[in-house]
């Protein structure tokens, strides 16, 4: 039984790590585009007053808390701590309604960026159910014999 625990752990540790791992990459790489697309609907559109600032902000802000959210859930997986992992999670829930914002709300929205968002929405909800596995799997009693 203690062999199937561990083996569990492990599983579920690998595949949380492999999916922060290639979303620390596809966070550049979203940045990057929404970046470009940005300036380039900002040249050929007219925005409504404030809206292109506001969505800027907006931007900025899903940006920074997808940084700290993948730092924290790689570090707190790494050293198989449960806490960095938990505020890792719980920080899922703000950068996902970000990411639907520019799915959903924006002002403009390109077909290309309904991709790059909902890939990006994937990696979210893959990286939910790994990480709560992850909490499960360490938070349990440990039976020392």
């Amino acid at each position: 039984m203690e062999k199937m625990s561990k083996v569990t752990n492990v599983n579920s540790s690998l595949a949380y790590e492999i999916l922060l791992y290639l979303n620390s990459f596809y966070l550049g790489m979203f940045i990057v585009c929404e970046v470009a697309m940005g300036i380039l609907k900002a040249i050929n559109v007219s925005y409504p007053e404030n809206a292109l600032l506001t969505e800027a902000g907006i931007f900025s802000a899903l940006c920074f808390v997808e940084m700290i959210r993948i730092f924290l859930g790689r570090r707190g997986n790494l050293a198989s701590k449960k806490i960095p992992v938990f505020l890792s999670v719980l920080l899922t829930i703000p950068s996902a309604v970000g990411v639907c914002y520019f799915l959903i709300y924006q002002t403009y929205i390109l077909r290309l960026e309904y991709i790059w968002c909902a890939v990006m929405l994937m990696f979210h909800a893959l990286e939910f159910a790994f990480a709560i596995l992850f909490i499960f799997t360490v938070c349990k009693n440990q039976q020392f014999d």
